[in-house]
């Protein structure tokens, strides 16, 4: 051994220094200087022994052993060194392959604690290489840090910043600042750009911070945290956690893809082929937004929690909502902006389709916006039934249950079940629940109660069936039938208090302002009734008929008698009032009695006076009997003047027959019921006996 070794070796010994080594390689052994290697020519004061072309053997890399190789070697009177060249190998943690550093230049410090590495510094393992210009090395932790820019590539992945840390201990690297990150994710590209970007290779993650963007398949995924998790050969993204506002959108979505997601957080969950999302939760603030048609708004979900399942298309296929549950039609040309909320929502569809079915549940409240002349219209129910058109586009129809009330305008609506179909604007009521015994209906004119309900809204025009009741309201000031024209209440009933309709059967047509009861029909207002088998009420002429067993009691004013009313009970087949006449007919059998007698013929007319309430005249046609004052009179016509007391018969003949049995028969008979006068064939004929009650002689 020559004498500079040996003084070498006593001065390593005495001042414990260890030749400095990357990532603080600690001596245990340190071999003779290589064959051929010389002491070299001292250039710094501070050096106390340079070499040449060395190698380092066994020594300690934390809990590793590495092989050093360099150039040259300094080492400094405060233990210290620095070597030229060098190039750093030692064994992976877990035995899969090797690591290797290399830099221009390495310094160790005095305590061997940290080495800097300077110089297009090269960082290489089985499956992850970096290049940087200065690192440094920490025995403490097993951590190398790099300040500056750095470039970084794992597999078919690559990337850039500003700032490293690689933590050799746990296998984690971080790239610290402005990180943009290429990833090759099967047959997929990703291009990732954040303030952090963290490669886990032992847990397989990728984690992503600081305003993260990452483009991957005509997607674009925001949020403050991206983690993605690899398959375990780390082929391709298994699934990605979105941490923090997060947003993902589709510009180019097909109808009824998936076109936005946002959220607090997200979750991802990737096909098997890494192509495409095939499961999604968001979470907090949830909102999903389906593509609408070209030009068209997208339609959107949103909820506290939103749980999907997608086609390889990117259509949901089933979709689960909670809590504060709001589905949004937007408005378009065509058609009004509707909105549907709910605490729970339950959705299925199939690929290509989308969304077909969805049930609502909880607080259901449905919202159509007024649209031209269309008024607005308003769900409430505690569940609703959806049909959806393909892409979610529209809904074809709605079925809602428990506790509904609809309303639309002026028009209202209750049931157990309503059935709305919405493109051709009708509803189907039905059911039966506490509160609500028979779906009910209620407009400005009318109120029906049935077991059935069919409505068309454009109208209104309803169809209802089985034990129907209706209520006619009185008609407002300026009330407008369908057709603009005033509304008229028959004047032969009370202007100012509703009519109560009843019958198996109701055809209501709001245009028209026209109902027609039928089965068993009866109406009522006071004292006031008709019942037929069909009754039917037009309110845009102020008309009403029955037809078929008619059976009516009406009152008019006493002409002597003003305040009180006369009660009159007409039969006949058929009959009918007409408001412009003012004319009430009844034809088939007709038959009239009240206190001042009663009438018999194949037809009776009754003409009333503007008022309504009081007779004007009476007119009588084919097969006349009348009887009054203990007289039957019979004849083929008859016409009663109300403010003479006239009655005017003619027949072929007139027969009257006293109630002593007496008979007069003539042509013509007139009658002066104030003066109990009777005028047959102009020969007139005084009857006082039977005015006053006097006997047969």
């Amino acid at each position: 051994m020559t004498v500079w070794q040996r003084r070498a070796r006593l001065f390593v010994g005495v001042s414990a220094i260890a030749f400095a080594i990357f990532v603080a390689f600690q001596f245990k052994h340190r071999d003779a200087p290589a064959a051929g290697s010389v002491p070299s020519v001292k250039t710094d004061p501070g050096v106390v022994v340079a070499t040449t072309g060395g190698r380092l053997e066994h020594f300690e890399l934390s809990h590793q052993n590495a092989d050093v190789r360099y150039k040259k070697m300094d080492t400094y009177a405060d233990g210290s060194s620095k070597m030229y060249g060098v190039t750093i190998t030692s064994e992976e943690k877990d035995g899969s392959g090797t690591f290797t550093a290399i830099a221009k230049e390495a310094l160790v410090s005095k305590d061997q604690s940290t080495v800097d590495l300077t110089g297009d510094v090269r960082l290489t393992s089985s499956s992850i290489a970096a290049r940087t210009e200065h690192a440094t090395y920490t025995k403490g932790d097993n951590t190398i840090r790099s300040p500056g820019p750095t470039e970084l590539s794992e597999g078919k992945t690559s990337a850039t910043g500003i700032g490293m840390t690689f933590d050799r201990e746990h296998d984690v690297l971080t790239i610290l600042n402005q990180a943009v990150v290429h990833m090759v994710d099967g047959a997929i590209t990703a291009e990732v750009t954040c303030g952090t970007a963290t490669f886990n290779r032992a847990q397989h993650m990728r984690i992503f911070e600081k305003g993260v963007r990452m483009q991957r398949s005509g997607q674009l995924l925001e949020a403050d945290t991206v983690v993605a998790t690899l398959t375990p050969d780390d082929a391709r993204i298994d699934s990605v956690d979105l941490r923090e506002n997060a947003k993902i959108t589709s510009p180019t979505a097909a109808v009824g893809a998936l076109q936005l997601l946002t959220g607090r957080n997200i979750t991802l969950k990737y096909s098997a082929s890494g192509e495409s999302i095939e499961h999604a939760v968001i979470d907090q603030d949830a909102l999903i937004q389906l593509a609408g048609e070209r030009g068209k708004a997208g339609r959107q979900i949103s909820s506290r929690l939103l749980d999907i399942m997608l086609a390889p298309d990117s259509t949901p296929t089933l979709l689960a909502a909670r809590e504060n549950v709001l589905l949004t039609l937007p408005a378009e040309t065509d058609a009004p902006e509707r909105t549907i909320r709910a605490t729970t929502l339950d959705a299925k569809g199939e690929p290509g389709r989308g969304l077909s079915r969805a049930q609502f549940a909880g607080g259901v409240q449905y919202r159509e916006n007024g649209f031209g002349t269309t008024p607005g219209r308003a769900v409430n129910a505690a569940t609703m039934d959806v049909g959806l058109k393909p892409g979610l586009s529209a809904i074809e129809d709605a079925r809602f249950a428990r506790a509904v009330r609809f309303e639309s305008g002026k028009l209202g609506a209750q049931a157990a079940a309503i059935r709305y179909d919405i493109d051709n604007g009708t509803l189907e009521l039905s059911g039966s629940e506490p509160g609500t015994p028979s779906p009910h209906i209620v407009n400005e004119r009318i109120t029906i109660d049935a077991q059935k309900l069919d409505v068309t809204l454009d109208g209104p025009k309803v169809k209802a069936t089985t034990n129907v009741k209706s209520i006619l309201q009185p008609a407002k000031k300026g009330q407008k039938s369908g057709d603009g024209s005033d509304v008229k209440v028959p004047s032969m009933l009370k202007q100012d208090e509703p009519v109560n309709v009843l019958g198996n059967t109701l055809e209501y047509d709001g245009t028209k302002s026209l109902a027609v009861y039928t089965g068993d029909a009866r109406l009522f207002q006071g004292e006031t009734s008709i019942k037929a088998d069909a009754i039917t009420i037009d309110d845009k002429k102020g008309d009403l008929s029955a037809a078929g067993n008619v059976t009516s009691t009406t009152l008019l004013k006493d002409k002597e008698k003003p305040q009180e009313r006369i009660r009159s009970v007409a039969s006949a087949k058929d009959m009918k009032y007409e408001d412009a006449q003012r004319r009430l007919t009844y034809t088939g059998s007709a038959h009239l009695s009240n206190r001042d007698g009663d009438m018999q013929a194949a037809k009776i007319e009754l003409y009333l006076k503007p008022s309504g309430d009081e007779l004007d005249r009476a007119e009588a046609y084919d097969e006349l009997t009348l009887k009054e004052q203990n007289r039957k009179t019979t004849g083929q016509r008859m016409t009663y003047t109300a403010d003479n007391e006239t009655y005017v018969i003619t027949g072929v003949p007139v027969t009257i027959v006293d109630e002593c049995g007496r008979e007069t028969i003539g042509k013509t008979l007139t009658f002066l019921k104030a003066t109990d006068a009777i005028i047959v064939d102009g020969n007139q004929q005084i009857r006082t006996q039977t005015k006053n009650g006097g006997k047969c002689g």
